[in-house]
């Protein structure tokens, strides 16, 4: 038996329905079938809906209902059967998928890769207006506030959705480019943000005038290395045009209470950083930090003794009219000092941190 090739797909993410529409119609040609997921039923009837269509018009609709568990998680499990027979009928040569708005590509591409054999993740494209990416990208607005939540357990805020998007994104279509004052400054934060990414202009319209599908440029193990608990230091950008983007190290731990102490100021003009540091009360854990607009939270990542890496702190932090030396001088100020390093129990330490970690 003759094995069919893999059908590629493109994945479409982004806050705006209303800028996505040009974009999809821009993806879907006569060999191309698109699922569409809009999630404007979510807050008040717990569904997401779902419509298949190509260029000749609707083909199917449906809903996906989502209860209190991970709506990310109830959408995923529920999109996999559709697209297994849309794919199985061989009727088309291309899949697009439209994710709901508040949904990240990671997740989903992930789960493509690893269980849906018969599709090959073609192209992961992202679309941003040129017009609220700054403010959505420094705010502190939970998406429930927005009822934009996938579910009640869903506390994410539109900052931290943002960049996710936009850092695992291949291509990020700069919509409303036309209405921006520096589309240049933001085409300059997008590749800051995701140095792999190519950014596309969208026309008036909302058209994009680069390609958007098909592209072949995705690439998992590299979106997974930059998307990860911390940006690849060799890809940092150097400064431009009003956007910084600092790499701060140290192989000194952080003192827990200085650094929760320091958190505002510490996100202060950065509009996001991801990095993985090291608590002095916490001395064998890895910790991973993040931070999108005004939020910034730590996690845990294991021991570093599963690792090849001694301990130490590294940061990224990117951000419009950043200081770098004032940000470094903020973090070095957490570490511990000499005489502490020489003198101190570490593990005494009080822990802020400790209804997190």
């Amino acid at each position: 038996m003759t094995a069919h090739p893999k059908v590629p797909l493109s994945l479409l993410v982004g806050l705006s329905t209303t800028l996505r529409e040009p974009v999809l119609h821009a993806m879907v040609d006569a060999t191309t079938v698109a699922v569409v997921v809009d999630q404007d039923e979510l807050p008040g009837r717990g569904v997401l809906s779902w419509r298949v269509l190509d260029t000749s018009g609707p083909i199917d609709a449906g809903e996906f209902t989502v209860n209190d568990d991970c709506g990310a998680c109830e959408l995923i499990e529920s999109l996999l059967p559709l697209l297994e027979t849309l794919v199985a009928r061989r009727h088309w040569d291309h899949v697009v998928l439209a994710a709901p708005p508040a949904m990240e590509a990671r997740p989903l591409a992930a789960a493509l890769v690893t269980t849906l054999p018969e599709v090959a993740v073609d192209t992961v494209t992202c679309v941003v207006d040129a017009v609220l990416l700054v403010e959505q990208l420094s705010g502190d607005e939970l998406l429930d506030e927005r009822g934009l939540a996938l579910g009640p357990p869903d506390r994410r805020n539109v900052a931290e959705l943002t960049a996710r998007q936009i850092e695992y994104a291949d291509v990020c279509v700069l919509a409303n480019a036309h209405r921006s004052n520096a589309p240049e400054r933001l085409h300059n934060l997008l590749v800051h943000l995701n140095p792999r990414t190519t950014v596309v202009a969208a026309d008036p319209g909302g058209v994009p005038t680069g390609a958007v599908a098909r592209t072949g440029l995705f690439d998992y193990h590299a979106a997974e290395a930059w998307a990860g608990e911390l940006a690849s230091s060799d890809r940092v950008q150097p400064s431009g045009d009003g956007v910084t983007t600092v790499l701060w190290r140290s192989t000194r731990p952080m003192h827990p209470a200085r650094l929760n102490d320091a958190l505002e100021d510490i996100v202060d003009g950065v509009v996001r950083s991801r990095g993985v540091v090291w608590l002095a009360n916490r001395p064998t854990q890895r910790v991973r930090w993040e931070s999108a607009g005004y939020s910034a939270s730590l996690g845990t990542l294991g021991e570093w003794s599963d690792t090849e890496h001694l301990a130490e702190c590294t940061v990224v932090a990117t951000g419009m009219g950043l200081d770098p030396a004032r940000l470094q001088a903020i973090l070095d100020a957490c570490l511990l000092t000499e005489s502490e390093l020489a003198a101190m129990n570490w593990q005494d330490l009080e822990d802020p941190f400790a209804g997190v970690l």
